[in-house]
């Protein structure tokens, strides 16, 4: 692999004029330099576009760009259009960040190290923590020790699945082309990260390596995204139903569903009335398939489970 590739870093932004700088700042600072940030805005009304535009003027690796009507509003398209600029390019590597966020000065150095000993690798992810200050920020890679952020995993989809796994957007750092043939859904507002990371741990073998050293911070604050534009009930439940709806009916195209995320939609089923989740499952199980039959009579039982639930 050639040394130090460039790495196409994609901010996608919305009225962040008071929060972006700082981010762009921890980007700037990386100690890996050979990359390309994008910023693509989806058309703030505040002064993000005149706060990024005065910081990229002083260093022509950042880039900024507002999204045309060909992509919808909300934060999947914003993050698509970055996807496809970067494609354009034919970039190597992609790292997605949160125009909130910030980074570790050495997050590209250490995720990219693993790719020089095993570039077959798909991604490599790295630790994080909340925080709302600035000023509680410790640059120190001794102290990334914290064993409530896991990234370790035997089986990446299941652990995920299950909620053992720590992932968000800004953690790995993504081979391009393992993410070639994938994009955000646009249709959705709310778990969009969580949908697009199980969609491609389920159809793609995926190869990683945790860096076990906390490289990004996670701003939690009251003019975060999700605790605005999501905070909308309709919004969340509609999108949620989409997701759920949705995954099934990959999950059920799937040549061995995942026994335990069956499971999973029989007790959602159980909870939620979802009585058309019990009829996808059982005639998925009606058809001839290799399942260990201790699997396929618990989700039986299940199902019979519900149906008394619901008589």
């Amino acid at each position: 692999m050639e040394v130090n590739p460039q790495v196409y870093i994609l901010v996608a932004t919305y009225n962040r004029a008071h929060l972006v700088e700082e981010t762009l700042i921890s980007i700037q600072n990386q100690t890996y330099i050979n990359f390309k940030c994008l910023i693509t805005d989806d058309n703030s009304t505040d002064d993000t576009e005149k706060v990024v535009k005065a910081f990229i003027d002083k260093d022509e690796r950042f880039e900024y760009y507002r999204k045309p009507s060909t992509y919808p509003q909300g934060l999947s398209a914003t993050r698509n259009f970055g996807l496809d600029l970067a494609q354009k390019r034919d970039a190597e590597f992609i790292q997605f960040f949160d125009d909130d966020d910030i980074m570790h000065p050495q997050k590209l150095e250490l995720q990219m190290e693993p790719f020089y000993k095993n570039p077959d690798l798909d991604l490599t992810i790295c630790m994080y923590r909340k925080f709302q200050e600035l000023e509680t920020i410790e640059f120190d890679l001794n102290k990334a020790d914290n064993q409530d952020c896991e990234i370790v995993s035997k089986n990446i989809l299941k652990s995920f699945y299950l909620n053992q796994f720590n992932l968000n957007s800004p953690g790995p750092l993504w081979k391009r082309k393992s993410l070639a043939n994938y994009r955000f859904d646009e249709s959705l507002f709310f778990a969009e990260e969580r949908e697009f990371y199980l969609r491609i741990f389920i159809l793609k073998s995926i190869s990683y390596v945790p860096v076990k050293k906390i490289l990004f911070w996670y701003r939690k604050h009251p003019k975060a995204i999700t605790s605005n534009l999501y905070s909308n009930p309709e919004i969340k439940a509609e999108s949620e139903k989409r997701f759920q709806d949705g995954f099934l009916k990959l999950v059920l195209r799937q040549k061995k569903p995942p026994f335990y995320i069956l499971k999973s939609y029989v007790r959602i089923a159980i909870k939620n009335g979802r009585n058309d989740y019990i009829k996808q499952i059982q005639n998925n199980l009606a058809k001839p398939r290799n399942f260990l039959f201790p699997n396929r009579l618990a989700l039986l039982i299940y199902s019979k489970l519900f149906q008394l639930v619901k008589g």
